[in-house]
């Protein structure tokens, strides 16, 4: 049974949104379910929705994109109503 997962990123207006959707397509069985981000200023601000199987394919996601030197900001997020 798949889970959906939400992250709030933020990330430098230089950093293409391909990276990070390419980072959760690149697990196999994780799908995007919703993206907002939005511009301020030099950066950009947002949501991420993705489904995922199991916790452990999360937890992969999650330390890929906090692995990016490009990416301000990555937390768990609990509450759908950021959407």
């Amino acid at each position: 049974m798949s889970k959906i997962f939400f992250l709030r990123i933020i990330y430098r207006n230089a950093v293409s949104l391909h990276k990070i959707t390419s980072i959760v397509e690149s697990v196999k069985g994780a799908k995007i379910k919703h993206l907002n981000f939005i511009s301020k200023g030099r950066e950009f601000v947002g949501v991420i929705a993705f489904e995922a199987s199991q916790l452990i394919d999360f937890e992969q996601i999650y330390n890929m994109i906090r692995g990016n030197t490009d990416i301000s900001e990555v937390e768990q997020i609990t509450d759908a109503s950021f959407c």
